[in-house]
């Protein structure tokens, strides 16, 4: 399975004070670390990929109404099916409940291409 899913860095990068290795994550922790990235990564802030990441951001002083959920439900989706291929997105759905006390959560759920395996994740984007 790890083959397929692979192994990197964890996020945020944490490195073992006893060996001095990075400490590496693989399978779920893994796929979930790379969703991480994907959403808290802005436009044009990777210098070879400057369309990788959702730029949230442009979200912090948008209306709280449907249409403001809607495109970020949009958003969210789109990212993960062009940059995470590793796994089928079954929902994505945007709780702004909290929206005045400064977070919007995004609620994705999620099967694992090779193991048929559903997870769900729960992100929470501070304004």
């Amino acid at each position: 399975m790890n083959d397929y899913i692979g192994t990197g860095w964890s996020f945020p990068p944490h490195f073992n004070k006893y060996t001095g290795n990075v400490d590496m994550v693989s399978g779920r922790d893994e796929i979930e670390d790379s969703l991480r990235i994907l959403f808290s990564t802005n436009l044009k802030e990777r210098l070879f990929h400057p369309d990788f990441g959702c730029d949230l951001r442009r979200f912090n002083f948008s209306n709280n109404n449907n249409a403001t959920i809607l495109r970020i439900q949009s958003l969210v989706s789109s990212n993960i099916k062009e940059y995470e291929p590793r796994i089928i997105l079954n929902s994505v759905n945007v709780n702004v409940d909290e929206l005045l006390d400064g977070k919007f959560v995004i609620h994705i759920e999620y099967t694992i291409k090779n193991t048929n395996s559903k997870y769900n994740m729960v992100y929470p984007y501070y304004m």
